[in-house]
């Protein structure tokens, strides 16, 4: 099992937050820098690890790595499969 760094950007639409693709990265440090990047462009971001083995389509529970502006409450936001 493999460990996904994610970094999934939000934006607004009419009063609502929406999600965008998330970005894979397979390293933290790229995935923070890339995110911090995003955070002056977008309403939202947050950035997070999630152990899986995608061959089987089995995750983890999300580790948040850093959060930027207006991202959706975690349980209003499924993150179980990052791609």
């Amino acid at each position: 099992m493999g460990t996904l760094y994610v970094v999934q950007g939000f934006h607004e639409v009419d009063g609502d937050i929406v999600a965008d693709k998330p970005i894979l990265h397979g390293m933290e440090q790229l995935a923070r820098k890339r995110g911090k990047m995003l955070a002056g462009q977008l309403d939202g971001v947050l950035v997070y690890a999630q152990a899986a083995d995608v061959d089987r389509g089995e995750y983890s529970e999300p580790v948040i790595l850093a959060r930027y502006g207006w991202v959706p409450h975690p349980e209003q936001q499924s993150l179980c499969q990052a791609g």
